[in-house]
Order: C-alpha cells, then sequence, then structure tokens
C-alpha cells in the first residue's frame, strides 16, 4: 500500500509539473499571436520567467498533496523529503553543487563582533564558572528526563547553544551540526555538545522535530528544553531578543561568548574558530578537516 503510495505522490508532482508547463506554453503561443514579432532575446527571457514560475506551481502542488500523505499517516517525513529530491532533481543537484563549492572558513573568535559600537550582550562572559542548572530532554533517549548539561559535560571542553525557536536559525543548525561532525572525527578531544531549547511553549519546536534526530547523530550530544521557558536559566542572564547564544567553555569556565541576534543559516567561523581553541587545535587545522570533501576546499589546496 506504502509503495502505490509514493508512486502516486511522484505521478502527482510530475503531473503537475506537466500542467503547469502546458499551460505555460499555450499562454506564450496566445501573447506571441497577439505581440507579433519581437527580439529573441525578450522572448527567451519571458520563456524563462514562465518556466520558473511553472516549476514553482509544481513543487507548491507536490508539497501540498505530499503534506497531505503525512498528516494522514501514510509516509514519513524522511519518504516526504526523499519523494520530493526524486520529483526535482535538478534543484537538489543544483542545491548539492553549492554546498560542494562553499568553502568553510574558520576565524579568530577574538575578531568576532570586533568593532562594534554596542555588542549585544548575552549569557556568562569569558572567565565565569559555569553554573548548573535543570533541562529537560526533549529528543532522543533523554526525552522528557531531567538533566544537568554542565553536569553531563564532566568537564570536558563544551559547547552550548542557547536557541529560540525562529526556523531559519534552527534550520542553520545542520550546517553547524556537519561541522561538529567532521571535527569530532579528526579531533582526538571529546567535545561535548548542548542544544537548549528556549520558548514558553515546547510545542513551538514541533514544526522542527524531524531535523532534531539528524542534529543528534552529527554531533550534538543533549538536545533540551530549558525549565524557564525564553529566559533560558536564570542564572545565565541571556537576552531574550537573540535568536542563538553560543557558549563555549573549558574546564568549567567560560573561554568565548558569541551572540547571533537573529541567528545563521551557516556555521559562524568565529564561533568554529572558539571550537578550534578550546579543543587546542589551530585554526587552520580544523579549516582544513571541514573542507576536505567540497570543491572549493581542493582548489584551496593546489593553490
Amino acid at each position: 500500500m506504502k509503495i502505490l503510495t509514493l508512486i502516486l505522490a511522484i505521478t502527482i508532482a510530475f503531473g503537475s509539473s506537466a500542467m503547469a508547463q502546458n499551460n505555460d506554453e499555450g499562454r506564450a503561443r496566445a501573447e506571441r499571436a497577439e505581440r507579433g514579432e519581437r527580439g529573441e532575446r525578450g522572448e527567451r527571457g519571458e520563456r524563462g520567467e514562465r518556466g520558473e514560475r511553472g516549476e514553482r506551481d509544481a513543487r507548491a502542488a507536490f508539497r501540498e498533496k505530499v503534506g497531505a500523505l503525512v498528516e494522514a499517516g501514510k509516509i514519513s517525513r524522511e519518504e516526504a523529503g526523499d519523494l520530493y529530491r526524486t520529483a526535482f532533481q535538478e534543484r537538489s543537484r543544483t542545491r548539492r553543487q553549492y554546498e560542494n563549492k562553499r568553502v568553510k572558513e574558520v576565524k579568530a573568535p577574538e575578531l568576532f563582533n570586533k568593532g562594534v559600537q554596542n555588542p549585544i550582550f548575552s549569557g556568562p562572559q569569558p572567565g565565569e564558572k559555569l553554573v548548573s542548572f535543570q533541562a529537560v530532554g526533549f529528543v532522543g533517549e533523554l526525552e522528557e528526563q531531567m538533566l544537568d548539561p554542565i553536569a553531563m559535560a564532566n568537564n570536558l571542553p563544551q559547547l552550548i547553544v542557547f536557541q529560540d525557536d525562529g526556523g531559519a536559525s534552527i534550520r542553520g543548525l545542520y550546517d553547524l551540526s556537519g561541522s561538529l561532525s567532521s571535527i569530532d572525527l579528526q579531533s582526538d578531544v571529546d567535545l561535548h555538545v548542548s542544544l537548549i531549547l528556549l520558548s514558553d511553549d515546547p510545542v513551538a519546536f514541533e514544526p522542527y522535530s524531524r531535523i532534531f534526530p539528524t542534529l543528534l547523530k552529527n554531533g550534538i550530544d543533549v538536545i533540551a528544553f530549558s525549565k524557564e521557558g525564553r529566559e533560558g536559566p536564570g542564572a545565565y542572564g541571556l537576552d531574550r531578543t537573540v535568536s542563538q547564544t553560543f557558549v563555549l567553555a573549558k574546564d568549567g569556565k567560560v573561554v568565548h561568548n558569541f551572540v547571533l541576534p537573529q541567528g545563521g543559516v551557516y556555521a559562524d567561523p568565529h564561533v568554529l574558530g572558539g571550537i578550534a581553541d578550546i579543543i587546542g587545535e589551530k585554526r587552520e587545522t580544523v579549516q582544513a578537516w571541514l573542507n576536505q570533501g567540497t570543491t572549493g576546499g581542493r582548489e584551496m589546496r593546489r593553490r
């Protein structure tokens, strides 16, 4: 039954794409008849725009149909993602090509916000000792369990990410977790990573629940929900107006603190530099680790 459902979903996707293309071609013929002759360049441009509109319509129709199948429990979200990549292979391929070309940089952490006149402060600052706090496991083996992320780190180098419910920055954690996974494979030092979710209502994170298992696989050790809601642990002095606060510590004391008011789609180079610092690696070494599989990284090594 599930196989038939998957085939139906793919058929819907391609059918929507074909209908959109046929409708666009019909409109194009009518427009050419009314306008008569016009320059080849302008006509090519309009055809391209119509093609893009048709593709967007097809993707929207696909998401709506497959979303209904997910809501009905007939397919999982993972299967829905596989269907999307199958139905729109060119778009997925373009995204992979971009990722393969993008070079990840690792910058000096002390240069973060350098020159900023009124920096935002959020969370404990360098030199301060980390204070234990309580959080509730949100996903994975620790789900619904009360835990203390500081005690769990057991004085290992530690990264704590305090994250609000902003969708863009949550999705950006994919890139960070990928970087953490690459570092974990190469480094001899264990880095303990906690993601602490901040919101007055845990339900706010449910739309992103499919992301969290991947984050756990890629190097994030704990994903938990703060008991204090959006304010976060009272002793930490977090600024509730910012999307992400990164606290990096070693031997139980803060070494670096980074505040990203709007969050980030990709891992911040200075945060990566801070990670290199607390695990005792050179920034150049970590940058090489992160770019081993990229086209841009190979080009850098050839130069």
